[in-house]
């Protein structure tokens, strides 16, 4: 997997190239005008250049410079809102996310069946509040589709494990039921760090930034 840096360099080397390209086609449309005429006597093709050139314009440059400004904007509410999933997700006791110490919650299955449906419900509650809070103004506010990610596997593997304590609760004496159940807690548990992982990464990532 590659790293957010080397990310960010492949980002500016694609954006380089870009820029170059656009400047070398818009010489040859120049030339091709000033040396030719083609475009006064191909109106259509000329017309297709033109759209061309807007469209990479456009998606290259200027919504890349509207997508940056309005992210700055709203930089104090994005960061607001990821320390606030982080707090969904650390577990409180043994953390202190002012410092950067975090802990990820885990559930715990020592207490069987019933012990951990109980812990299950109390993790998908504490991140249903801060996703219903902020989801919306992240996907459309921040570039944190990573996150996004790690929060929509979470949730599908909280109801995978949910089915798998019922399963397990359902049928007591069945050690192959227990054990998918153990399985099926520890993948949570693994998402929850890797959700965490993630918030922490694009929070560093914003003070490199700033």
């Amino acid at each position: 997997m590659s790293s957010p840096a080397h990310s960010q360099s492949r980002q500016r080397l694609m954006h380089i190239i870009g820029f170059i390209a656009i400047i070398a086609a818009c010489i040859v449309v120049i030339w091709l005008d000033v040396a030719t005429g083609l475009w006064q006597q191909a109106v259509i093709l000329s017309g297709i250049a033109a759209g061309v050139l807007t469209f990479l314009l456009t998606s290259l440059f200027i919504e890349r410079w509207m997508n940056a400004a309005a992210h700055k904007r709203w930089l104090p509410v994005t960061r607001l809102a990821l320390i606030d999933m982080l707090h969904a997700l650390a577990d409180e006791e043994h953390s202190h996310i002012a410092r950067g110490r975090i802990v990820t919650r885990t559930i715990d299955v020592s207490g069987g069946p019933e012990g951990v449906l109980h812990s299950i419900h109390v993790e998908r509650r504490a991140i249903s509040h801060a996703l219903a809070r902020w989801t919306g103004f992240l996907a459309a506010s921040a570039d944190v589709q990573p996150l996004m990610d790690h929060v929509a596997e979470l949730a599908l593997l909280l109801d995978a494990a949910q089915d798998a304590v019922l399963a397990a609760e359902q049928n007591p004496a069945d050690a192959g039921a227990t054990a998918r159940m153990n399985t099926a807690v520890a993948a949570v548990d693994t998402s929850i760090a890797a959700a965490a992982g993630e918030i922490q990464e694009a929070l560093s990532r914003m003070r490199s930034t700033a």
